[in-house]
């Protein structure tokens, strides 16, 4: 059985052009914003982009458009908002 392991994208904010960046630098750099990174990432499972002062990150999708959720530093917060 294969799996696939998911590909996720970067546009940085001097940047207009999504760029692919590995699990481990989408983790590097939401450490940098986010205390913790869970519930922003299971919002990118559900197809969101995750808008940050420095970049936009987004699962790589084969067509469509991603929904934008902006979502805080103090994502704590926040993070009564994420759950649907």
């Amino acid at each position: 059985m294969r799996y696939a392991m998911p590909l996720y994208e970067v546009r940085y904010s001097s940047n207009d052009q999504w760029e692919e960046i590995s699990d481990v630098e989408l983790m590097e750099d939401l450490y940098k914003t986010y205390d913790r990174v869970t519930p922003a990432i299971k919002e990118m499972i559900k197809g969101k982009e995750l808008r940050t002062p420095d970049a936009d990150y987004r699962l790589k999708w084969k067509g469509g458009d991603s929904e934008v959720t902006a979502i805080s530093r103090q994502h704590h917060s926040v993070a009564d908002s994420w759950s649907s």
